[in-house]
């Protein structure tokens, strides 16, 4: 049984509303299969992988990777037995979970909106646009961080790869590091470290003075070395290692 069979719809009608789901998904930093996945375990409400991939039309070589991934993100959860049976989060349950943390994202910039007004400053926040670019200013901030270095992001993987020297060149000059990363994903060594579902960016603090705000594939961020609204961010991320 495929989502047409499940849905009961024709297949352009289909086809024109998961792309508008996809593209929507997308900003949630969903893959191409994920999307597919998710949207049929919402069908199937539980299901064991194989099921899945026939549903979502999904190479089997590639279903356990694409399940695996959604767990991580917190969107899907797994039975313990053998075979594994996956359930998609609510569609509600996501939808209030993203709109509170976009309630949080807007309250931010509203922040910012009310500091410009009253401060009458000039841009203080830059957009940086590429991944190597964006890579190449966090480098600068780990280089010229002195004190403290605050990460929180949902792919530490891919920064400790990319950013493995300046990182213990940072921490040999006696830096501490600060990392909120995803349940099971690897943090930095000897990284003060807690672990949160639902994380869907990078925020980096260096120092207090310095800011950045990254997509989740490293492609565009903003920068600030306003330090009103790095300390902002600094206190956010603070309370996050509190809690």
């Amino acid at each position: 049984m495929d989502i047409e069979e499940l849905t009961g719809q024709d297949m352009a009608t289909l086809l024109e509303r998961y792309k508008k789901v996809q593209e929507d998904l997308a900003l949630l930093n969903f893959s191409e299969y994920e999307t597919r996945a998710y949207i049929a375990l919402v069908a199937l409400r539980i299901s064991d992988a194989e099921t899945i991939a026939v549903t979502a039309q999904i190479p089997r070589t590639s279903v356990y990777k694409v399940l695996e991934s959604l767990l991580k993100k917190g969107y899907v959860t797994a039975t313990t037995g053998r075979p594994r049976r996956f359930t998609a989060e609510s569609p509600r349950a996501l939808k209030e979970r993203i709109f509170s943390r976009l309630e949080d994202t807007f309250d931010d910039l509203e922040m910012v909106h009310g500091i410009l007004r009253e401060k009458g400053m000039p841009q203080v926040i830059y957009t940086i646009n590429g991944k190597e670019k964006v890579l190449r200013k966090m480098a600068e901030l780990l280089d010229s961080s002195r004190e403290r270095f605050m990460i929180s992001s949902s792919n530490i993987s891919l920064l400790r790869e990319e950013l493995d020297k300046k990182i213990t060149a940072a921490q040999k000059r006696g830096v501490e590091f600060f990392v909120v990363a995803l349940p099971k994903h690897k943090s930095i060594p000897g990284a003060k470290t807690i672990r949160r579902e639902g994380l869907i960016a990078t925020d980096i603090v260096a120092d207090g003075k310095f800011a950045l705000i990254a997509s989740a594939d490293l492609q565009a961020c903003g920068f600030t070395d306003n330090e009103a609204l790095a300390q902002h961010l600094d206190g956010f991320l603070q309370i996050m290692m509190e809690q």
